[in-house]
């Protein structure tokens, strides 16, 4: 019997026995000083696939650094580099879009600006809650970090 199993195990490919489950070890990159927004490293038999976001290029070749001095080989690295400034654009166009089709806020002005996902919304409202309310959907828009409200009544 003991024959048997060793002579299937020595005919089956070594990739039916490889790791197949995916293992974080996104921890040994921070460790490691790697910095990178929504940071997420996993290993894959001997693979290993790097995720996240920067707007900063030399961190993700950092991260590829990071890899091969923890002995991978096989680095498959999918961080994201972001444009800073045509997020920003993406987020004021779409926080006006939203401001301008809320029916709440008929009657009202705004001007939005954003500067690395942080927007300062100023204008005039009619009355306070009309303030509350545009603040709150512009916290919602994707990319949004933080709304510095600066509104008048009118």
């Amino acid at each position: 019997m003991l024959r048997q199993v060793l002579l299937v195990a020595a005919l089956l490919p070594l990739g039916a026995i490889a790791q197949t489950d995916a293992v974080d070890i996104t921890a040994a990159f921070i460790r490691d000083g790697a910095v990178i927004e929504d940071l997420k490293v996993v290993q894959i038999s001997d693979v290993v696939l790097i995720r996240g976001k920067t707007n900063d290029a030399r961190k993700a070749q950092r991260a590829n650094r990071i890899a091969t001095n923890l002995g991978y080989q096989r680095v498959a690295n999918l961080i994201v580099i972001r444009d800073d400034a045509t997020d920003d654009a993406a987020i004021v166009y779409t926080s006006q879009r939203r401001l301008e089709l809320e029916p709440a806020l008929e009657g009202c002005r705004f001007r939005v600006d954003s500067s690395l996902g942080v927007i300062r919304l100023t204008g005039s409202v009619r009355r306070d809650l009309q303030s509350d309310l545009a603040v709150a959907i512009l916290a919602r828009v994707d990319g949004v970090k933080a709304v510095h409200p600066d509104l008048s009544l009118r």
